[in-house]
């Protein structure tokens, strides 16, 4: 069973960890596994719905605890106990030989009725410094796995173990330049760069590519991932900003609410360089990919969880950090045409940025979670 949710980064690691359940157990001839999971349903269609194995899932009414005063707070307790007598139901009629989580709030009920079932549980969590919900469920995990070292210190030493980000197969994989930039129909022979700002897309991120977006186009061929509530507002204003500009720059300009799995490993692969946010799971995609990349973290993230994971990996000249405090038009122009214009400065932090990815981190996890069922 897994479980974990909240943002497309909680469950893009489950997708991994999937697949390599069903390969090890093909090799093994174990037979073909049943993967339930159990969550809230966002971005659930993006990522596990889409998959093609045995694969079930049932949607829990999910709750969220916010570190300031808030009415919500008040009556997502009720969602939360909600959730978790749905969960004393499903869990009981499914009965996973081992539970997966991946943290955040939509994992606590799953979590809790499990430990209560006394069923293995393993709970994996990306950020240098961990999330409010596997803070809490550690003690009932049997099992902890993290993707930075940093993170080790805030867990139970004798069940916590370093197995890096799990990071689907296919970002390793080699590019196939013709057929990704005819997927994405690229058609400048200009650098890329690649603009995500997560699953929710980033609006202080949006705001400063159209600032700077008519200098951009100069320079380079832009994919944009804007956020689905961003989508509309960035189309439009981005219309007003190249209103006059050539043709050439209009067809350099590729906005997208979100990119689904195919269209965003060819962007990936495309990229020269990446600006993006600076959670777990695009850190060690941006790994695995080999590319350099400018990263702008959260501001007010909790626990301060994405600066510092912007700061661990930037470390040695992986990547590029600008403070959301001092991004200006001009800074952020100055690093996009400093590393694009160094052929060496770019190749440096492309084969450092390799070093960092965790490429075996969904076999490992996998292969514990089989390890746990009793046989």
């Amino acid at each position: 069973m897994l479980t974990g949710g909240g943002t497309g980064g909680h469950l893009f690691p489950l997708v991994a960890v999937s697949r390599k359940l069903n390969d090890i157990c093909r090799v093994d001839n174990l037979g073909e596994p049943e993967i339930y999971y159990l969550g809230p349903g966002l971005f659930l269609e993006s990522s596990l719905e889409r998959e093609a194995m045995n694969f079930h899932y049932s949607i829990l009414m999910t709750g969220k605890w916010r570190r300031y005063f808030s009415f919500k707070n008040f009556t997502d307790l009720f969602k939360i106990a909600i959730g978790i007598i749905q969960a004393l139901w499903k869990v009981w009629l499914i009965q996973p030989d081992v539970i997966f989580s991946k943290g955040g709030y939509g994992s606590i009920a799953t979590v809790l009725v499990g430990w209560l079932y006394r069923i293995p549980i393993i709970i994996h969590e990306s950020d240098s410094v961990p999330g409010l919900a596997n803070r809490l469920l550690a003690p009932f995990a049997t099992l902890i796995a993290v993707s930075f070292n940093e993170a080790v210190t805030y867990f139970p030493e004798k069940k916590t173990y370093f197995t890096g980000e799990a990071v689907r197969d296919l970002f390793f994989a080699p590019p196939e330049p013709e057929k990704e930039r005819a997927l994405l129909h690229l058609t400048a022979a200009k650098p890329v760069v690649l603009v995500l700002g997560g699953s929710q897309g980033a609006q202080k991120i949006n705001d400063i590519i159209l600032d700077i977006l008519p200098n951009l186009l100069e320079a380079a061929e832009v994919i944009h991932q804007t956020g689905d509530n961003n989508y509309n507002g960035v189309l439009n204003e981005s219309r007003v900003v190249l209103r006059g500009s050539t043709g050439e720059q209009l067809i350099s300009y590729h906005p997208v609410n979100f990119l689904v799995e195919p269209e965003f490993l060819a962007a990936m692969h495309s990229a020269d360089l990446i600006i993006s946010r600076s959670g777990a799971g695009t850190i060690f995609e941006i790994a695995a990919s080999g590319k350099a990349s400018i990263l702008v973290p959260i501001t007010d993230s909790p626990g301060d969880h994405n600066r510092r994971n912007a700061y661990v990996f930037a470390a040695q000249g992986r990547a590029e950090v600008i403070e959301e405090a001092n991004l200006t038009p001009n800074l952020l122009i100055s690093v996009i045409r400093s590393i694009l214009s160094n052929p060496e400065k770019k190749k440096a932090m492309e084969e450092k940025a390799k070093k960092f990815a965790t490429p075996d981190a969904a076999r490992l996890i996998a292969q514990a979670l089989l390890n746990l069922i009793p046989r």
